[in-house]
């Protein structure tokens, strides 16, 4: 008889014979549908979504597609809404969960002095889901020129301080050049500390403090155009921002958590280009983007870049530290991850298609969500492909893949087309991997395992079976019965488990799902020789 050696390969990174994944794609999953004119979503830390809209009024999303009928808040006759103006930003207090505050930013109508709002309100004292509309305390009031760039965004960094993006005011091109002007609010990234009383001061360590002539010492960065939003890397206090284009590009712009005082140059440039250079400071003392994009009146797909967050979640493994963002009118999702070498790598994760994306935000876990205008939606943002890879591994005398509902089985490179399940029993010498379809467009490639054939095999692999495929009540599962099972699992295609089942001696179970909605899982069941599984549909 002919025994069969197995040995896994020690494939250097990056060889073709290592194991791969598919490309970070990401899914967006409906949150909450019926919300109008949504320009910002925020999370007081307690699992709800508190969305804004540009009219006056704060939604509450308390669990996925579930928006209560009362506003959080309703400021309609304070806010002016047109345009670019309106309610445009929410965050809450660090210490909500305590002192029940949040800060907004706003305009008002040309009547009231048409200025830039930065307010604080409070929550009701007997009712978590309203706040108090009369608790209003205005931390700043910043007049306007004119009726765009107004900004918007605000967030407390992990330092406890309170960064605030005012943008240059208008009109288009500015002739004003605010952004270079240390004597005014506007093209500025601000940063105070709040204090409980409803004032703020200026933390001493803010770069311009104690500055010479009328630089005011608030100012945190300037020579931004409309910085409408931005995020900080909870990690290592990065502040990344998108600015909005006047015609030629969207840019997005990061400066480090160790850094501050920084020109980022509107209007001596527009992007890497020159805009209007008269009195501008050296190239040397600007800082320029990381990327980027042409605008739609330059040849491009972007319009409003709609600078996002840099995911520190622990949901989907693959998008961890990376920065994303979008874009209003293309609608195309990227991100900005370190490359490992001081350098960073920019991908596209979702085409573009969909317009009208306004914010891309994370809750408290770090996941992800954006508000689309448009379709009056909140969608979830996830990692289409987040389940563990397959292991293709040795069952004594067989290859096997431990999960999966499709499968091309390569030896020496070579599609094995008579083979298209999970198992390979007595394999010849060489070199096998398998791509491994796992549902939803996710293929991926499992590590090269090597085979050294020495005789016969003496063991077949056990393989779960499967009746009825598809199933709409019930479904019977057999397996070797020399082979105890320990335990069930059903997972859908994201590779999330939905149900636990006992196993048994007798290699055989009845499972009822029934109650399961329509779709294609993958049955997985553990034995003292590792997983076997097999791919199950649902029909209802």
């Amino acid at each position: 008889m002919r025994n069969v050696l197995i040995t896994l390969a020690l494939a250097l990174s990056g060889s073709a014979h290592a194991q791969t994944a598919p490309p970070v794609t990401l899914d967006l999953v409906p949150w909450a549908t019926g919300i109008p004119y949504i320009t910002d979503i925020a999370d007081c830390g307690d699992g709800r979504l508190f969305v804004v809209q540009q009219g006056g009024a704060i939604r509450i999303v308390s669990d996925s597609m579930t928006v209560l009928p009362t506003p959080f808040l309703n400021i309609f006759s304070q806010v002016h809404f047109s345009g670019e103006q309106g309610l445009l930003g929410l965050v809450f207090d660090p210490d909500y969960a305590t002192n029940g505050h949040f800060y907004v930013n706003y305009t008002t109508p040309p009547a009231a002095g048409h200025n830039t709002i930065i307010a604080r309100f409070t929550v009701s004292d007997s009712n978590p889901n309203v706040a108090d509309p009369t608790s209003q305390v205005v931390l700043l009031t910043i007049p306007q020129p004119g009726v765009i760039h107004k900004a918007g965004d605000l967030e407390f960094g992990p330092d406890g301080m309170l960064y605030l993006s005012i943008g240059d005011g208008g009109p288009q091109g500015d002739p004003a050049n605010s952004g270079q002007r240390m004597d005014t609010q506007l093209g500025k990234l601000l940063r105070i500390e709040v204090q409980e009383d409803g004032t703020w001061t200026v933390p001493p360590d803010n770069p311009f403090v104690g500055a010479v002539s009328d630089t005011l010492p608030e100012i945190w960065a300037f020579g931004a155009r409309n910085p409408f939003r931005f995020g900080i890397d909870p990690l290592n206090g990065d502040l990344w921002f998108g600015d909005v284009g006047h015609q030629g590009f969207e840019e997005v712009n990061r400066l480090p958590g160790d850094t501050s005082g920084v020109n980022f140059g509107w209007r001596c440039y527009e992007g890497f280009q020159a805009y209007a250079l008269e009195g501008c400071p050296a190239d040397s003392l600007l800082e320029f983007p990381m990327i980027t994009h042409a605008n739609i009146l330059n040849g491009g797909t972007f319009c409003a870049v709609i600078g996002g967050k840099v995911y520190r979640g622990s949901r989907f493994p693959r998008l961890y530290g990376r920065y994303l963002y979008t874009d209003y009118c293309s609608g195309e999702f990227r991100s900005f991850l370190p490359d490992g070498q001081g350098g960073w790598l920019n991908e596209q994760l979702r085409a573009a298609g969909q317009f009208g994306f306004s914010c891309l935000v994370t809750d408290g876990a770090g996941e992800l969500f954006t508000g689309n205008r448009g379709q009056q939606m909140v969608y979830k943002v996830v990692d289409r492909c987040p389940m563990d890879a397959p292991v293709l591994s040795d069952l004594g005398g067989a290859l096997f893949v431990d999960a999966g509902v499709g499968f091309t089985w390569l030896h020496d490179g070579d599609t094995l087309h008579d083979v298209t399940g999970p198992e390979l029993v007595g394999p010849v010498s060489g070199s096998y991997q398998v791509v491994v379809d796992m549902g939803n467009g996710c293929l991926f490639t499992t590590d090269t395992v090597e085979v050294v054939s020495t005789g016969v095999p003496t063991w077949r692999a056990p393989v779960v079976q499967v009746r009825p495929d598809p199933a709409s009540d019930r479904v019977m599962l057999t397996w070797p019965k020399n082979l105890p099972a320990l335990r069930i699992e059903l997972l859908d295609l994201f590779g999330r488990v939905v149900r636990r089942w006992p196993g048994g001696a007798d290699g055989s179970a009845e499972l009822f799902v029934g109650d399961l909605p329509s779709g294609r899982y993958v049955v997985r069941l553990n034995t003292a020789a590792g997983w076997s599984s097999a791919a199950l549909g649902v029909v209802r």
